[in-house]
């Protein structure tokens, strides 16, 4: 694991009610869930629940849905880099998040961890110095033919349906659902709600820790992402406002001091 500069950062969101900020917050745990889940947990119908997703999307509130595929599925290395936002990065990138405090942080993909310190440095010489660098412990997977199949029909498709897959695949859409659910488990997928952070109305934030477990206990009820090795991690969370921000990050600065504070305005997947 390489880490450097350990910071928290946050993505602010206005104007929502709570029940939209409960089916948002379940929507980026996991897209996947079905409509008649959130209404038992919310306890409202679910017709409900259908009308308000349909209404965060043509809102433009909800963009788009993006299929996050973890780069060690293929076999590759990933790891997270800041810099100063004084120019754009126009290379490739999977994940992106542009902050108030002038730095834009990158998630970056490579064959190799030697080809990904390569590529920060090729960065850096256009961008500056990096200010964060966060290369977790990973271990690359080798898929089948079936999964590299699967995953690259629904990159096409995000919201594609099983029985869709399935008929594709030529499968049974039971078998489509229990390969999904498998590479959902493994954090090799994951469907992710691309946010209008300046028309919702929660806070996004994310803790980059030291102290994993206690982070995993404290935000439990909040988070919907989690990026961690044995020895650090980033917790992103959602809460109602600053204020509640404040109380989990000082809670947590008591296992962690070293934390630091960013505020995003825009985040997006590739």
């Amino acid at each position: 694991m390489i880490i450097i500069k350990p910071y928290i950062f946050l993505l602010h969101i206005y104007g929502m009610d709570e029940l939209n900020r409960k089916i948002l917050l379940m929507l980026l745990k996991d897209y996947n869930s079905s409509q008649r889940f959130i209404a038992k947990k919310l306890g409202i119908s679910p017709p409900a629940v259908n009308y308000r997703i349909d209404k965060l999307l043509s809102d433009g509130i909800i963009r788009k849905i993006s299929l996050y595929i973890n780069p060690n599925f293929y076999g590759k290395y990933h790891g997270y880099v800041a810099f100063k936002n004084y120019k754009n990065w126009n290379g490739e990138y999977i994940a992106k998040f542009e902050c108030l405090e002038r730095t834009t942080i990158y998630e970056i993909e490579s064959k190799s961890i030697e080809d990904l310190k390569s590529k920060i440095n090729s960065m850096s010489e256009e961008l500056g110095t990096a200010e964060i660098i966060y290369i977790p412990t990973q271990y690359p997977y080798s898929p089948s033919n079936f999964d590299v199949k699967l995953v690259s029909i629904m990159k096409d498709d995000p919201k594609i349906e099983s029985i869709q897959i399935s008929e594709k695949m030529k499968v049974s859409s039971k078998t489509v659902r229990r390969h999904i659910r498998y590479l959902i488990n493994k954090n090799f997928m994951r469907l992710i709600p691309v946010v209008d952070l300046n028309k919702a109305g929660i806070s996004m934030f994310a803790i980059f820790t030291k102290n994993v477990e206690i982070a995993r206990k404290l935000f439990s009820e909040i988070n919907f992402r989690e990026i961690s090795d044995n020895k650090a991690g980033i917790f992103v969370n959602i809460a109602n406002d600053m204020e509640e921000i404040k109380r989990y990050t000082d809670k947590m600065r008591e296992f962690d001091k070293e934390a630091e504070l960013m505020v995003a305005y825009s985040y997006d997947f590739s």
